[in-house]
């Protein structure tokens, strides 16, 4: 089990398994979305995560595709614990 959580600790999920894959990507979204010239992310199936505590918000990114990225952030702090693509179920 791996766990994730803000930078205020009050928002965290758990994922189980091994990532289906594990990525860096340096599109301009993904520069908004972590500040940095890249963004880094491990893929899991939606069923192998589960928020432990906190409440979070979302932010829906609307895709170059047409498709949506909903990115899931503490209300808190300000960050971005995980995100969902329907490209990567």
């Amino acid at each position: 089990m791996r766990t994730a959580e803000c930078a205020c600790g009050s928002f965290k999920i758990s994922v189980n398994g091994e990532p289906l894959m594990v990525g860096a990507c340096s599109c301009l979204s993904c520069q908004k979305r972590t500040g940095s010239v890249f963004g880094m992310e491990a893929y899991f199936p939606k069923d192998k995560v589960e928020v432990l505590s906190g409440p979070d918000k979302i932010f829906v990114r609307p895709g170059e595709s047409g498709m949506n990225a909903e990115l899931h952030f503490c209300p808190s702090c300000g960050s971005t614990v995980y995100w969902e693509a329907p490209i990567f179920p």
